[in-house]
């Protein structure tokens, strides 16, 4: 009886005659009202059932919604707060029996077929079909011999294929994640339509692609593990099963099974030159063990959150890893075209620190490679969109080499493009590589570190800041003060995710290499939704108008609530990449507010020098240190040059350092170590 009543109640449940609120998403089946996006990108899921008690909706991010029942039977929930942007998946309860919601399309996902929504990415079209020409996308049966089974894979072939017969193509292999399968990259990731807008507007080059999945066996062997769900929330570490014996019988599909089969069947070009792989999460990691065992078969090779390090936390060494391909940087560097390495910005902790950690390894080893993070989203599809939609336009040109992790600059569909890096001969170093541990927690006394919350009368609405009091703060000693800011895809929590400004000031005291200070790090997004959430680069105004609300509101909450000294010549503002503009646009336009100015990695939101310094005067007067920085390896580095040769040409005082960092936090944490030690005296 009660199967029937759940029968019946899937089969129709999604009628209703009240005049809906918001929009069909774009993954329900035909016809279903239900679950509807609104404007403020809440959404709103109804189911019917008449005879159940209770009804709850809910993510993957053990999040819960539950419903409410109307008189015709009707069950209805709405997110409390808006949903970032992207593919999600969703399930839902009656009665405590976890279904899938029959209004929804399926996707193969946390290891089942689960529903899920589509929340619109405003004014973000690379992933959505275009009047463009297109490719397909087909699927084909192989039989693996290293299995012993039959496989389906999915194979992109790109606008044009079946009309010029002559025509050969290079070929991206495409890995999924954990928990998903080779459908995943065509549905959920939209790589056909990222791809055909790619090669329409002549970005990134003809290629076929490849889609299988990423989990195998050989025969006698026990069934392959599946990756745990995917978490959902920032800070969530999901248990990780033994993918060893899965991952080697893999590796023989791909170099004995797969390629050969490929290679014999579309017309491609069977060489290491013309021959990509990819991966997400597990099959970063799995694209990373293949790909540097077999490097007479590959030249490019991305990783969007996953790669070589793993999810492991530990301690990686290139010289040694990976059986030693990295150990001669020189001869590897030739070899591998492209390394590619992705992440969002508010993934769970462990897997954004082992991405950011391998990346940061890689350079200091001289690997040359490109780092990428997606702002503000999190171990998702829109993140792996995103990095497809940067990798696949540096794979297969001619003339492409490997380039050196560095920030991406312009705009691309909403994101960063590439600019080309000239250094002039001054651009040099100014101070050594720092000692390594500099924010490491050590055995000297501690500030405190809390979060202020505040009413910005400039916003309208309730803002946070992150505050920094040195050791043995006291009410009876007034103190100096640094306003710290962060970059666009960040927030008030990004210095200290990064940097860990707390202990590196801490030590720096200790040692007596910097004064006592209090360092404040506001959210420099000055909107009442001040999250790092869809594009991120729509909200570029947010990052002018802090400028009202860092002079009205943000500094007297500091003056009025802590012990400072409330002068130009006590106050101090720095910040990394957007942070870095505001800092020296902000700061150079009111000198009577600030004497000390650091730029690091400063973005184009940077005005230009003659506007940032209309009276050079003035400031050799009233500066007591202006400091532009920039690694070498950053695509952005054009911005600070051009404002230290114009404060070189009106003989403006200032520290110009460059180092052989790209657009990174070592960069960032590197100059703060510096910058901190000479503020003040």
């Amino acid at each position: 009886m009660n199967a029937l009543w759940l029968v019946g109640l899937l089969l129709a449940a999604f009628q209703d005659s009240e005049p809906p609120e918001g929009t069909p998403a774009s993954t329900n089946i035909r016809g279903a009202e239900y679950p509807r996006v609104h404007d403020d990108l809440r959404i709103t899921f109804r189911i019917k059932a008449p005879d159940a008690q209770k009804v709850e909706f809910g993510f993957f991010d053990n999040t819960r919604y539950t419903a409410t029942k109307n008189q015709d039977g009707f069950w209805t929930a709405t997110t409390t707060n808006p949903v970032v942007p992207g593919f999600h998946y969703y399930r839902m309860w009656i009665d405590g029996v976890q279904v899938n919601d029959p209004a929804s399309q399926t996707f193969y996902g946390t290891g089942k077929d689960t529903g899920a929504i589509e929340v619109p990415e405003k004014g973000v079209d690379y992933y959505q079909p275009k009047d463009v020409p297109h490719g397909e996308v087909r699927e084909r049966w192989y039989f693996s011999k290293t299995t012993e089974a039959w496989r389906r894979i999915f194979v992109y072939t790109p606008p044009g294929y079946d009309n010029d017969r002559e025509t050969r193509y290079p070929v991206l292999y495409l890995q999924h994640g954990g928990g998903e399968d080779e459908t995943g990259w065509p549905r959920q990731g939209r790589m056909s339509f990222v791809l055909d807008n790619l090669i329409a507007e002549k970005k990134a080059k003809p290629m076929i692609v490849v889609m299988e999945q990423g989990y195998a066996r050989r025969p006698g062997e026990p069934a392959a593990p599946t990756a745990p769900p995917r978490p959902g929330q920032p800070g969530q570490n999901p248990p990780r099963p033994d993918f060893s014996r899965m991952f080697s019988a893999f590796e023989d599909v791909m170099i004995k099974d797969l390629i050969p089969m490929i290679d014999t069947t579309y017309r491609t070009i069977p060489d290491r030159e013309s021959r990509a792989m990819a991966g997400l999460s597990m099959g970063g990691m799995q694209t990373f063990q293949i790909t540097l065992k077999n490097l007479d078969k590959f030249a490019y090779i991305g990783g969007f959150s996953g790669g070589g390090g793993g999810f492991g936390g530990t301690a990686f060494d290139p010289k040694t890893a990976h059986g030693g391909v990295m150990a001669n940087a020189d001869e590897f560097n030739k070899k591998v075209r492209v390394l590619w390495l992705g992440i969002g910005t508010t993934e769970p902790q462990r897997m954004y620190e082992s991405v950011k950690n391998y990346h940061e390894a890689l350079g200091n080893a001289g690997i040359k490679h490109i780092y990428y993070e997606s702002p503000g989203t999190s171990h998702e599809w829109l993140t792996w969109r995103r990095c497809l939609n940067e990798f696949a336009p540096l794979l297969f040109a001619s003339t492409q080499t490997a380039a050196p992790a560095g920030a991406l600059t312009g705009q691309r569909n909403g994101r960063p493009r590439q600019q080309q890096i000239v250094l002039n001969p001054d651009d040099k170093p100014a101070f050594p590589e720092p000692p390594a541990g500099i924010d490491d927690e050590k055995d000297v006394s501690h500030g405190k570190l809390e979060m202020v919350s505040y009413e910005s009368k400039s916003v309208g609405a309730t803002r946070k800041m992150n505050v920094y009091t040195p050791p043995g703060y006291s009410s009876e000693k007034k103190y100096p003060v640094l306003y710290l800011l962060h970059g666009i895809g960040g927030d008030e929590t990004e210095w200290q995710r990064f940097a860990k400004p707390n202990l590196l000031l801490d030590n720096l005291i200790a040692e007596g290499k910097a004064l006592p200070m209090i360092v404040v790090m506001p959210n420099g997004r000055a909107q009442k939704n001040d999250r790092a959430e869809g594009n991120v680069f729509a909200s570029a105004p947010a990052f002018t108008a802090f400028e009202k609300d860092l002079l009205e509101d943000v500094i007297p909450t500091i003056e009025s609530k802590y012990s400072v000294q409330a002068d130009p010549e006590h106050r101090a503002l720095a910040g990394l990449s957007m942070g870095g503009g505001q800092s020296l646009n902000f700061g150079l336009a009111h000198l009577n507010t600030f004497a000390w100015v650091g730029g690091f990695s400063s973005a184009p939101n940077t005005k230009p020098p003659a506007d940032l310094i209309a009276d050079p005067e003035a400031a050799k007067k009233q500066l007591k240190l202006l400091w532009i920085a920039c690694g070498n390896k950053d695509n952005l580095i054009r911005i600070s040059q051009g404002v230290h040769a114009y404060l070189q040409e009106k003989g403006i005082p200032h520290v110009w350092h460059v180092d052989g960092h790209a657009h990174d936090a070592t960069e960032w944490k590197n100059n703060l170590y510096y910058f901190a030690q000479r503020l003040f005296r």
